[in-house]
């Protein structure tokens, strides 16, 4: 009698992994095209020397500062393109983010790279 749910078991798993493949694969898609479409929109920003308190004024979502490593930067339009969340972005707003940013990135090139289109000045 039990071997009669067999097939069905192993049905609905083979069902549950390739969907779960898909969904993994479309997540992965959605954050290249991010990255790609954030590096195309990178254009020349005159670097500035900014404050603590400068910084500060730029601390929400629709208007997005953040010091990292010593430089400034304009995190808005990376918000919503974010792979790991708008939340990941805004918790950075106004702030120091340097430790969340290498916790999370320290080292890979692919988002220094990124975070690189969106400088703006530096520290001062």
């Amino acid at each position: 009698m039990h071997n009669k749910f067999i097939p069905a078991l192993v049905g609905l798993l083979i069902i549950a992994i390739v969907g779960g493949l898909a969904f993994w694969q479309k997540q992965q898609k959605d954050a290249a095209q991010a990255i790609q479409d954030q590096m195309a929109e990178t254009k020349p920003v005159a670097q500035g020397e900014y404050s603590l308190t400068d910084v500060a004024m730029h601390a929400t979502a629709s208007d997005c500062w953040a010091i990292i490593n010593g430089g400034v930067y304009d995190l808005t339009s990376w918000i919503p393109r974010h792979p790991g969340g708008e939340g990941a972005i805004e918790g950075l707003c106004g702030k120091d983010g340097s430790a969340a940013f290498n916790a999370q990135h320290g080292g890979a090139a692919q988002q220094a790279a990124i975070l690189a289109t969106m400088k703006i000045g530096v520290l001062k």
